[in-house]
């Protein structure tokens, strides 16, 4: 007696792939958010010879 394959949404690898992908889109928009909101500072730069 065969047993009926388990759905794809039983199995462990397409909501790891699918949380791995989503983890990368989440952290985009985290870093398109910072890109757009926050100044940017220019950092002068200290000449060693004074």
């Amino acid at each position: 007696m065969t047993t009926a394959p388990l759905p794809w949404y039983r199995h462990f690898w397409p909501w790891f792939v699918i949380v791995m992908l989503s983890s990368a889109v989440t952290a985009s928009f985290v870093s398109l958010y910072f890109a757009l909101h926050t100044t940017d500072v220019v950092v002068e730069h200290a000449d060693a010879s004074q």
